[in-house]
């Protein structure tokens, strides 16, 4: 188990940890000196054959920023109030921080007794549970003490080990947390000598073992000219609880030695997972206000927010109204100057950048929130999403879009397997891993099949319609899916980029065949004649078969490569073999192609430029690679 103290500057919370472990937290000189906590503390204990580790943080406001780093959701809290002072500023801003990081257990210790009557403690026995009224400590115990007479450490002690009983069943949280990609978020840093660079944290999900692969995940920053972000490094080491171990898992304080070549680590940065590593400058979050911030929260606010050991500054971005008053809750979108390491169902801490307060607390709702404004759609989008509720809400989502299982489970922070398995125990089609509720592609497929139906019916010669002309209302990526769906079914076909209804036959006007059969011989060549020779042989005018030719390629009977050239799809289709067979071993010149296809250098390039021009090949300088499938050199 893992402890946090906190509480008001000079309350005892570092004598208290003293008292338990023997060890002074305090390190720094500088915090010899002024006599108070400036960064993070760390002790551990034996108590009662349980190990425990304790985290000090600082009581000034003017290092709350360090306080949160040291705040982690599955600890136990230790709130300390000193009986002489009773309830001060930062007792109440700790208290309103450790339950906007979802902590949910913990105990108030009231020190200093020996320095008070008893009609003293009456009285900040009253004001504690004032000040604890509606929070996760309203029932918690108060723990009287004296560090200095040594009055109350032992109950304090035996109190600890209680909560440590090993009998306790995990909630279904943190079974879920347990079997989730590894996270920590670092919040030291330093070398040791013989081992290298070592990190500490609390590991909020998943596990990590000796010899595994992680991402040190940081924000964007330029080392030596060059972007990084995430870097991928081996565990050559662990500890937890301070003591030697193999693995590390959701819940312990670790420290953990990597082995390669990395620099610039620090408070802020994470060890992850590194299929699931991802940071965002921009998210949407669930806010709520705390009861006593003195002022309406407007637009474009800015803010300093606190997630896990980071921190950025940024700003608030208000949706549904022009401001917030105390107490409120909105769904709002956060724009920070520094990259996040967020995933759904975190939560940060936001403090008004003016009156250096805290302002309230927000749980992640949307790891890649959009720049630009979105209308009513996005809210009820926002709406549907429940952090503690993953299937519910892929259920939600893809009954409006296609949902990609790869971002969502990278979102959400799980396994992709259980992203899938979600998707498939919900019912959800799935379409090149993207989930579609039925219910949308019910909807999709009826507007797609009435939109073919009233288009064969009007258009009885065309081929069909494109996927850029269906789909009216549905969206893009819907309509992209279903498409896919409805042709694997055997529901629709496509021909040539046109999708029609699988009863659907083009009756091909009897002009238009008439063309053909005679321009079929001329085409049917790797290099057939210009149009000009054409109209020659046939001793029709230019302009007239010009005109007439440009019916072919409607009916997937000619491709047109250039202003005056015409391919049968087969012969073209041979030509991108060649190109194929070339690629194969590495880029090819114009010349490697004209010698290969037999084919004279004038109507090589044109077919050349038309791959490019289609995404089957791409140019750089003097060569060519095949970046595409043969099949798009014939799509219309």
């Amino acid at each position: 188990m893992i402890v946090a103290l906190a509480g008001h500057v000079d309350h005892g919370k570092t004598s208290i940890v003293k008292a338990l472990t023997g060890v002074d937290t305090d390190r720094l000189a500088e915090e010899k000196r002024r006599g108070l906590t400036i960064d993070l503390g760390f002790a551990y204990a034996d108590i009662d054959g349980h190990r425990i580790g304790f985290v000090d943080v600082p009581g000034h406001h003017r290092f709350v920023h360090n306080m949160v780093a040291g705040i982690a959701g599955r600890q136990y809290a230790l709130l300390v109030v000193a009986a002489d002072d009773g309830v001060m500023p930062q007792s109440r801003e700790h208290l309103q921080i450790l339950n906007l990081l979802g902590l949910t257990a913990g105990a108030v210790a009231l020190n200093k007794v020996d320095r008070v009557d008893a009609s003293r403690l009456v009285t900040v026995h009253r004001q504690i549970r004032a000040l604890t009224a509606g929070s996760f400590l309203e029932q918690a115990k108060i723990l009287e003490l004296s560090c200095a007479s040594g009055q109350g450490v032992a109950a304090l002690r035996h109190h600890l080990a209680n909560e440590t009983d090993p009998t306790n069943a995990p909630t279904s949280a943190s079974a879920g947390r347990a079997a989730a990609p590894f996270r920590l978020p670092i919040d030291r840093a330093f070398n040791v000598r013989g081992s290298g660079l070592v990190v500490t944290g609390t590991v909020v999900s998943g596990s990590v073992a000796i010899g595994d692969q992680v991402a040190v995940g940081g924000s964007e920053r330029t080392v030596r000219e060059r972007t990084v972000r995430e870097r991928i490094v081996r565990v050559r080491g662990l500890h937890v609880q301070s003591a030697p171990a193999t693995s590390a898992s959701a819940g312990d304080r670790a420290a953990v030695n990597l082995a390669g070549s990395i620099d610039e680590v620090g408070r802020g940065d994470w060890l992850l997972a590194p299929q699931t590593a991802q940071a965002s400058k921009r998210f949407a979050a669930a806010l709520s206000v705390v009861d006593d911030f003195p002022r309406r929260l407007k637009h474009n606010a800015p803010v300093h927010i606190y997630h896990a050991t980071s921190h950025s500054q940024g700003r608030v971005l208000l949706i549904d109204s022009a401001a917030l008053t105390a107490g409120n809750r909105a769904i709002v979108d956060v724009a920070t100057q520094r990259e996040l390491h967020v995933k759904v169902g975190d939560r940060i801490v936001l403090r008004d950048h003016d009156l250096e307060r805290t302002l309230g607390g927000a749980r992640i709702l949307e790891v890649e929130a959009p720049a630009r404004r979105r209308p009513a759609a996005r809210r009820n989008r926002l709406a549907n999403i429940r952090p503690d509720d993953p299937a519910a809400t892929l259920t939600a989502l893809a009954r409006h879009e296609p949902i990609s299982l790869a971002a969502f489970a990278r979102h959400w922070n799980m396994a992709s397997e259980l992203a899938r398995r979600l998707a498939a125990d919900s019912g959800l089609r799935l379409v090149d891993e993207e989930a579609l509720h039925p219910d949308l592609v019910a909807q999709a497929t009826a507007t797609v099949r009435a939109e073919l139906e009233t288009h064969h019916r009007q258009h009885p010669a065309s081929a069909g319609l494109a996927s850029s002309q269906l789909g009216t209302g549905i969206g893009n990526a819907t309509t992209r899916c279903v498409l896919a769906l409805l042709v694997d079914a055997g529901a629709l076909r496509l021909d040539g980029g046109h999708y029609a209804l699988a009863s659907h036959r083009a009756t091909i006007p009897d002009e238009v065949l008439r063309l053909f059969a005679a321009v079929e011989a001329n085409l049917d060549s790797k290099q057939p004649p210009s149009l000009g020779d054409i109209g020659k042989r046939l001793q029709r005018p230019f302009a007239a078969l010009e005109r007439q030719m440009r019916a072919l390629p409607a009916f997937g009977l000619a491709i047109r490569i250039s202003e005056n050239r015409y391919y049968l799809p087969q012969r073209l289709l041979e030509l991108a073999a060649v190109a194929s067979e070339l690629a194969a071993a590495g880029p090819f010149t114009v010349r490697q192609f004209r010698d290969a296809a037999g084919v004279g250098r004038n109507i090589v390039i044109e077919v050349l430029e038309h791959f490019d021009a289609k995404g089957f090949t791409r140019r750089d300088g003097d060569t060519r690679t095949v970046v595409g499938e043969p099949a798009v050199v014939v799509a219309p």
